[in-house]
């Protein structure tokens, strides 16, 4: 493999698609990624003491990787995340997981396939340039490319071109995407996502004296009837567990119980017409269930509505239809309709029930009566959750991107600024 030209049955690239609420991975052709792996790592500073004659002290460090080995308690134990703000943050704990994807998630050698990334529309130029390095000095991949990941959600719905609402964990943005290029000067996005959702129901569950008891607690519950105290038995032994571990569990809980019960109308509500919408009953791990009302409408109202936010600062934020309608009245007066006939939700957060219908209700009513708007979003919740993965497999696999790829023969003769050049 020479010049960068590459064979579209002989590449086998991997494509990894980094986020903050989770890390996935898998080869290019396939619908879905191998794996989608918590973002959140498991970080234990242990102390491990020498009594020879210099009695040196050293720290070991271990490192505890996916869902099902984080869950465990342990002792001085933190739950850690290498991602802020859209962008690798923790350079160490990045390679901890690139590490853990090739070695377990893969089982594949980095040398053999080439690997193409995601990245946030605002990454910057530092960064981007130490992920190129990392990945031809350290993993010695012959190949490699940088996509945008809302140029590669458009690809996985079969545009080039569009409007992408992403709704992550962390925040909401919107990005203009335009013969395949984010319009990187209309990119408008705000910190409100499925974090501050759960925070939000953190916070109507402690108003309504309901605790919120992670399953790492609980050893035995019993049957108690809708609205009674919970009945259950603590598990004993527990390790001294940090405070971001508790955390990370509670946060688990409070994201299935988002996913079970929270609804949003499509035109917004006034909190009388809230309470007499269907309940929808949830059953916490202790034992404890209860069917909740207006709660689980007013809850994800804030996404659009900024007033229903309990004790945030709001003038900083903008909902999400403000910010969709923002980014397309940033865009040139030529490439508004096509933004308007084409905007797309994806994102994790986006699987609130009436999320789109939601923003297209929203979006038509701000936007000139002469724009029409056309919203849609992929039909399924995977397509949802992983649209940039998709589109990078989609991409990887095209044999006419074949000849777009950085090669190491490349890299070695430009160094890691060819990112720039190569990958816009």
């Amino acid at each position: 493999m020479s010049g960068g030209m590459y064979a579209g049955d002989e590449v086998g690239a991997i494509v990894f698609d980094a986020g903050s609420h989770s890390f996935r991975c898998g080869f290019a052709g396939e619908e879905f990624p191998t794996s989608d792996i918590s973002s959140s790592i498991g970080v234990d500073e242990a102390v491990a003491m020498e009594t020879d004659d210099t009695s040196i002290t050293k720290r070991e460090r271990k490192i505890y990787i996916g869902t099902t080995k984080n869950i465990v308690p342990r002792a001085n134990c933190e739950i850690k995340n290498f991602m802020s703000d859209g962008m690798i943050e923790d350079w160490d704990l990045f390679e901890e997981m690139m590490n853990y994807a090739y070695k377990d998630a893969l089982r594949t050698d980095s040398s053999d396939h080439p690997a193409l990334f995601s990245e946030s529309a605002w990454n910057d130029k530092a960064k981007r340039e130490k992920l190129t390095e990392l990945a031809f000095e350290k993993y010695n991949v012959p190949a490699y490319f940088l996509v945008n990941n809302a140029v590669l959600a458009a690809f996985a719905n079969g545009r080039t071109s569009g409007l992408i609402v992403d709704s992550g964990a962390t925040q909401t943005s919107a990005v203009p995407v335009f013969d395949g290029y984010a319009v990187k000067h209309a990119i408008v996005r705000c910190p409100l996502g499925g974090d501050m959702i759960s925070e939000q129901i953190e916070k109507v569950l402690t108003e309504q004296k309901i605790d919120v008891v992670p399953t790492y607690r609980i050893k035995a519950k019993e049957e108690v009837n809708e609205g009674e105290p919970a009945k259950w038995t603590e598990k004993a032994n527990l390790p001294a567990v940090t405070e971001s571990y508790d955390k990370f569990m509670r946060k688990l809980l409070l994201q299935d119980m988002a996913a079970s019960v929270l609804q949003l109308c499509d035109v917004p509500i006034d909190p009388e017409s809230a309470e007499k919408l269907p309940s929808s009953p949830y059953a916490f791990p202790n034992g404890f269930h209860k069917e909740f009302l207006g709660e689980r409408i007013k809850i994800p109202e804030g996404l659009f509505d900024l007033k229903y936010l309990r004790d945030v600062d709001t003038s900083s934020l903008m909902n999400v239809s403000h910010l969709a309608w923002s980014s397309c009245g940033m865009c040139d007066v030529d490439m508004r309709p096509s933004m308007y006939q084409n905007v797309l939700v994806t994102g994790g957060n986006s699987l609130i029930l009436g999320f789109t219908e939601r923003l297209s209700h929203d979006l038509s009513q701000k936007c000139p009566p002469s724009a029409r708007i056309r919203l849609s979003a992929p039909p399924t919740s995977m397509e949802r959750r992983f649209g940039p993965w998709i589109g990078g497999s989609i991409l990887a696999s095209v044999g006419t991107f074949q000849q777009m790829w950085i090669s190491k023969t490349e890299y070695e003769e430009s160094g890691r600024s060819i990112v720039d050049k190569k990958c816009p």
